[in-house]
């Protein structure tokens, strides 16, 4: 195996401690519940890029770009059949209209950079890491593309939201840090050290920033609501557990010679609902609800799930 079990827990562990912090912050009022919006700001566009840069820049290998074109490879296959797997799905389980691109949406696609990085890096260390960004960049272009069209499924007719434009779902920090890291990388340039020092601390916040945002969101869902909502159920047993067995297996079937790759996409695909649903839900005038109600349970249930899928590898 190619991850220790007690490792994988305690550092599992770890994370959701700091979880908890964030959602006892809001909870015992040190922050008001309206900063979680601020603070993700703040991940997604100043320490999250920075994090993406220095994962990036590393003493050049062409083994671990062949690693990094396969992982965004898979990736987009992996989402891509996910897709086509939960829309019959959200039939099987009665899914009701008006909540089914939600349902879909937080079935396909995982918490890449909130989750997935922290645990990334927690359990592969840096080159991990650096494949998770790979690994980022089909999510980002499906999920910002695919997402409002899911969520506009479940429109009434009247509602005529539009849809995001090109520039803001292709100009985003994330994006932008990964097109310069792969420049630096390709091109064997590294960041001076002035700068790489500020970098580096803004990419150390990203982890503990993450893990609060996490737990102060979760300060939003009530317990009582959660438990009479069937299709929360649904769609987190898909996300915790069917796409993650079933990416084992396909994983297995395939010829690929890094442990990393496999070991990378497999704990990928095993993070819980993407946090942007709910973002998304909002502003395109779906199901909310669902969408908040799914990233909690799956953010809950995953500190046992991903343990057992990590047995896997």
């Amino acid at each position: 195996s190619m991850l220790n079990m007690g490792d994988v827990f305690s550092n599992l562990a770890g994370l959701f401690l700091l979880i908890a912090v964030g959602y006892a912050a809001v909870k015992f009022q040190v922050l008001p519940a309206s900063s979680t919006k601020l603070l993700s700001n703040l991940l997604m566009q100043v320490t999250l890029p920075a994090t993406i840069l220095t994962s990036l820049v590393r003493p050049y290998d062409a083994a671990f770009i062949r690693d990094g074109v396969l992982i965004a490879v898979l990736g987009a296959a992996l989402f891509a059949l996910y897709g086509l797997l939960a829309l019959p799905a959200s039939r099987l389980f009665r899914v009701p209209q008006g909540r089914r691109g939600v349902w879909i949406f937080s079935s396909m696609f995982s918490n890449n950079g909130f989750m997935g990085f922290p645990v990334a890096l927690a359990l592969f260390q840096e080159e991990g890491l650096a494949l998770a960004v790979f690994l980022g960049i089909p999510f980002n272009l499906l999920a910002y593309t695919l997402g409002p069209k899911l969520m506009c499924m479940d429109h009434d007719a009247q509602d005529n939201t539009p849809p995001p434009s090109w520039r803001s779902i292709l100009l985003t920090g994330v994006n932008c840090a990964t097109v310069l890291g792969l420049v630096l990388y390709l091109c064997r340039l590294s960041i001076p050290s002035t700068l790489s020092a500020p970098l580096t601390y803004l990419s150390n916040v990203t982890t503990p920033l993450s893990m609060l945002v996490i737990g102060m969101n979760l300060t939003e869902g009530r317990v009582g609501d959660l438990l009479r909502d069937r299709d929360v159920f649904s769609v987190t047993f898909l996300r915790l557990i069917l796409f993650p067995v079933l990416t084992w297996a396909i994983l297995r079937l395939l010829p690929i010679s890094s442990p990393l790759v496999v070991g990378v996409t497999l704990i990928i695909m095993a993070m819980p609902a993407p946090a942007i649903s709910a973002i998304l839900a909002e502003s395109y005038h779906s199901d909310k609800e669902l969408a908040s109600r799914a990233v909690f349970l799956s953010s809950l249930l995953c500190l046992i799930s991903i343990p057992l899928i990590s047995l896997l590898l």
